[in-house]
């Protein structure tokens, strides 16, 4: 058996063709292909296509099942006929978290040829090689060259084992939204035994100002601010999934900085949103400013006026950590207030 040369694989070593990370939801990935076939089929190489269903079942592995499909015209000019396999696949991802993975794919299945006049259905495998690359946190661009090994015994050309090289393009769809992680459990209150009762009455105590009310990290670094050298980053103030909507657990903080900004009014903030580096630069711009613009909306229906306050988005431009790992990527999802 012979394999014709193929000259795109070359070029698909440098291709940047992500795989997001670990959840266990179920994909589909649907493909297009180009099989190289085997001289011995006596038939030119050809346009398919393919459809998977997948499931991550470790930190490295998923599995698919698919349906892959292709026709070939035969290379004396009298006609076509068609390929189809159903199989199993084990594809092993170098780094899972990464924007950016190769992977491995071993698999195995069955592939029926349809030439006319003869039907016919052999053991099918496949090796190969390939790469993902992380578009949004639902979406993956994947690319990958495959040998597969069909052992047909259709007699069709004399022969009846096969080798073909095929190359895809697709994309991994996700189904259904990413879980949120579970919010920290509250700490449990310390039991104190009462206190024993005092010999005279008590003095009278004037009461505690504003500020020993606040309970937030956030709210007392803004209490304590100067103006013009203060960054205070609001974390823990969130917001719905690809969205500019805030999270219920966000009010509470937002509420605290209302309290400081209503008492010191000897301090103006610019809110300021920034995101991760998922999805292209433009749509991370307009989605740091929007999330900005939510915040400055919240202030100024508390109360706050609108003239004390203003708005910047900077997108995925300035990172605070790394966006190579999924801890690095969700604190550069924040908004900050700065001091002026």
């Amino acid at each position: 058996m012979r394999i014709k040369t193929l000259p795109i694989l070359i070029a698909l070593a440098g291709t940047t063709l992500q795989a997001h990370a670990m959840d266990d939801r179920l994909y589909v990935a649907p493909t297009v292909n180009y099989t190289f076939s085997d001289n011995d089929r006596q038939a030119d190489d050809g346009w398919g296509g393919g459809l998977a269903l997948g499931k991550p079942i470790t930190e490295h592995l998923n599995m698919e099942l698919g349906l892959t499909g292709s026709s070939l015209d035969f290379n004396t000019g009298s006609g076509s006929y068609d390929l189809w396999g159903l199989g199993v696949d084990a594809i092993y991802l170098l780094n899972r978290d990464a924007d950016f993975t190769p992977y491995g794919v071993l698999g195995i299945g069955a592939l029926y040829t349809d030439i006319p006049g003869r039907h016919d259905t052999g053991l099918m495998g496949n090796i190969g090689l390939g790469v993902m690359k992380r578009l949004t946190d639902n979406i993956s661009l994947r690319a990958d060259a495959r040998y597969r090994m069909d052992g047909n015994s259709t007699n069709a050309f004399n022969e009846n084992n096969f080798g073909d090289a095929v190359v895809s393009v697709g994309l991994n769809i996700a189904l259904g939204q990413k879980a949120q992680p579970a919010p920290k459990p509250e700490p449990a209150p310390v039991a104190r035994p009462e206190p024993a009762p005092a010999p005279a009455p008590a003095p009278v105590v004037a009461p505690e100002p504003v500020a020993s009310a606040l309970t937030t990290p956030q709210a007392m670094q803004l209490d304590q601010a100067k103006s013009g050298d203060t960054v205070v980053i609001l974390e823990g103030v969130n917001f719905e999934f690809d969205s500019a909507r805030l999270r219920p657990d966000a009010r509470p903080i937002l509420d605290e900085a209302v309290t400081v900004l209503n008492r010191r009014k000897d301090i103006n903030v610019d809110v300021i949103g920034h995101t991760d580096s998922t999805g292209t630069t433009q749509y991370n711009q307009g989605l740091s400013e929007r999330r900005a613009k939510a915040v400055y909306d919240y202030f100024v229906d508390k109360g706050i006026a609108a003239d004390r306050l203003a708005t910047m988005g900077y997108g995925e431009t300035r990172p605070a950590h790394s966006n190579a790992t999924r801890e690095g990527r969700a604190k550069n999802r924040r908004v900050e207030l700065l001091v002026k």
